[in-house]
């Protein structure tokens, strides 16, 4: 009888966002769909286009996925919004480990499995927190960008040979 009430307890709770996501992706009308496709390809072809990048030589030097791959505003998330959603994560995962643990408490039997795994879940993460802001860290301390080369004349500029005598 638990296992029936929480599985409804969960259906509740990841059937809607499912739900949401799926109308998300699948528009209703061929126009709105049209113009999604357009947009992509449109933002590929930014991406993909040497021009865009300023310097011809840096699209051979990206990688072939980073090269293809449609950025765009909407998608990218800044530094704080990543905070916030790692924060949101941890504290939901969190809250999860502390009512499983009140439920098995309560309930306990099969629900102290359902405690360990949330344990599990919200440890994992913690470590990858944990290892996600020591390269960070690291990255900071080491990476140092060198300065950008101005041209200064828009001539091409030759190279100059000399033979030794």
């Amino acid at each position: 009888m638990v296992l029936v009430i929480l599985a409804v307890i969960w259906a509740a709770v990841l059937l809607p966002p499912y739900l949401q996501g799926r109308s998300d992706s699948r528009p209703a009308d061929s126009i709105s769909s049209f113009q999604k496709q357009l947009s992509v390809l449109e933002h590929r072809a930014m991406v993909s286009s040497p021009r865009s990048s300023g310097r011809s030589g840096e699209l051979a030097l990206r990688p072939v996925a980073a090269r293809y791959a449609p950025i765009s505003a909407s998608v990218r998330m800044t530094r704080l919004e990543a905070q916030k959603r790692r924060r949101d994560v941890l504290f939901t995962l969190a809250g999860a480990a502390g009512i499983t643990f009140l439920m098995a408490l309560l309930l306990g039997g099969p629900v102290w499995g359902l405690q360990l795994a949330c344990d599990a879940l919200l440890g994992g993460y913690v470590y990858l927190l944990v290892q996600m802001a020591q390269q960070t860290t690291e990255r900071t301390s080491k990476v140092r960008y060198l300065p950008q080369r101005q041209v200064r004349s828009a001539e091409p500029q030759l190279l100059l040979r000399r033979s030794g005598s």
